[in-house]
């Protein structure tokens, strides 16, 4: 039992040595205290919104009160066939999400240009099994756009504000 503890604590003093931490919350910069978010698939934007207010800001419902716009330009959900049976009946599928954004500030000076994400990841199908499927199908789809606001988020981290002496809300990348 003593050595178990000994080496439990050797363990834990070798990850918090090498600096290892768990992400925690994401700060956000005051370019993005108040943001607008836009785009045409309502569940994405809804989503983004969530990750915004637990990032600490308040989203915005017009883009006259925002100090940042995200925009989701595009935002495409597919499903490719991978494979048939011999009845020619699809047996397997590729899930494909695609999300193309931008983030502006008020004055039109892009924040974030133009990033497109992709995920994709493979359904096997079987017509016997059409419910589960049809869940799995959307638990792939929900992990896919959960995957897109994590990334977007994290975009945003990046974005810090330098006060130069002449201008001071010019946005850099860090």
């Amino acid at each position: 039992m003593l050595k178990k503890k000994l080496v439990i604590f050797a363990l834990v003093g070798l990850v918090a040595g090498c600096g290892f931490q768990l992400r925690g919350l994401v700060e956000l910069g005051p370019i993005l205290s108040k943001p607008w978010v836009t785009g045409q698939d309502n569940q994405l934007v809804v989503d983004l919104r969530m990750a915004l207010t637990q990032s600490g800001v308040t989203p915005v419902k017009d883009a006259e009160s925002a100090t940042a716009i995200i925009d989701l330009a595009t935002v495409q959900y597919t499903r490719k066939v991978i494979s048939v049976d011999s009845n020619g009946t699809a047996t397997g599928y590729t899930l494909e999400y695609n999300v193309l954004y931008r983030v502006v500030d008020r004055q039109g000076k892009i924040l974030v240009g133009n990033t497109s994400l992709n995920f994709s990841r493979e359904l096997e199908y079987s017509s016997t099994d059409l419910l589960q499927k049809k869940q799995e199908e959307e638990a792939l789809k929900k992990s896919m756009r959960e995957e897109v606001t994590r990334r977007i988020i994290r975009r945003l981290d990046g974005i810090a504000m330098k006060a130069p002496e002449s201008d001071p809300l010019t946005a850099v990348y860090v």
